[in-house]
């Protein structure tokens, strides 16, 4: 078991990685909006945009897929120019509102660079097995069955029961004490796990599992779920980094404000969200003129709802526009 990564998870949070780009922020600490600038450096284009090694890309799933299955699409891939795979955002997304969008995404093989879209997306609703543990504050009986590590399992069930350990702390930040959910987070038996051959459903072989000095009740159900799937197509674009950084670089820079006609107001709210200190410009609602002229320019404006039509913080990210001679990556943070 990953006694390390786990207690990482415990005094730091798995959240705290997944809003990296908003440095400290936090909900309670930002007016209504918040516009977000850094820089950008497009002289050598990398991650996340381009990814030499795509099996690198982790699944939608607590349980990653193989590297033997990620291989297999992505020879699928470049030998007909598409696949399609459940689960396995090869493209990026980013936050988008409620929703995310896709991001330009690149992908290098046998020193050539590709541009990889999707083609198709589309969403199942499938029946799959899930397995959780919830964690107890009573001493199990003694006539109850208890699992100590090395757990006598399969290296599928280690896994499975690995990444609902886990997930007992997905939602811890480090500050707050221990994470509070609305539902029992799970670990779903997607299709490269056989729930057949699982000792863990339908009825696991133990009452409670006691690890680091915490017992955990397992949980067995049947859920259904929506599944995304995606046809992927790729496309040649060169074979050679130079003319590769060329043509990622017009792909990743949506626009360039400076010939965009932004009024004075508006420029002022892109620079201020530049700024070193504190590096985010700020008002609360409704939005002025000058914020809602700068939003229409990185084409956010449309997408955004009236403030009163969250119910919690939503972000706009990653919009890379041109802007003062240089390449800039704007955040919109909206906390209702």
């Amino acid at each position: 078991m990953t006694r390390s990564r786990r207690r990482l998870l415990q005094l730091l949070g798995a959240s705290a990685a997944t809003v990296a780009t908003a440095g400290c922020l936090s909900p309670g600490s930002l007016d209504a909006y918040a516009l977000l600038g850094d820089e950008l450096d497009l002289s050598s284009i990398g991650r996340p945009y381009l990814w030499p090694d795509p099996t690198a890309i982790d699944a939608v799933t607590r349980v990653d897929f193989s590297t033997e299955t990620k291989t297999a699409t992505l020879a699928e891939l470049f030998e007909t120019g598409s696949a399609t795979v459940r689960q396995w955002p090869l493209v990026g997304r980013d936050s988008w509102g409620t929703e995310t969008r896709p991001r330009p995404t690149f992908l290098q093989r046998d020193g050539t660079y590709y541009e990889v879209r999707i083609a198709e997306e589309r969403h199942l609703e499938l029946e799959r097995w899930h397995f959780a543990v919830e964690r107890v504050g009573e001493t199990p009986p003694d006539d109850a069955t208890v699992a100590r590590p090395p757990f006598d399992l399969s290296t599928q069930d280690e896994r499975v029961l690995d990444a609902a350990l886990d997930a007992v702390y997905a939602g811890h930040d480090g500050f707050l004490g221990d994470p509070e959910f609305d539902e029992l987070q799970t670990v779903e038996y997607h299709h490269e796990l056989d729930a057949e051959a699982s000792a863990l459903v339908p009825s696991p072989p133990f009452d409670f599992v006691e690890y680091e000095g915490e017992h955990f009740r397992p949980v067995a159900e049947r859920r259904t779920v929506r599944v995304p799937e995606w046809t992927y197509t790729v496309h040649e674009i060169a074979d050679r980094r130079a003319r590769f950084t060329e043509h990622a670089r017009g792909v990743i820079v949506e626009r360039d404000l400076d010939s965009a006609g932004l009024s004075e107001p508006a420029r002022g709210v892109m620079d201020d969200a530049i700024a070193e200190d504190p590096r985010r410009y700020e008002e609360g609602a409704p939005p002025s003129d000058a914020l809602a002229d700068a939003l229409d320019t990185l084409g956010i404006a449309d997408d955004l709802q009236p403030i009163d039509g969250y119910e919690t913080r939503v972000d706009f990210r990653n919009v890379v526009v041109g802007y003062r001679d240089a390449v800039y990556r704007f955040d919109l943070i909206v906390t209702p």
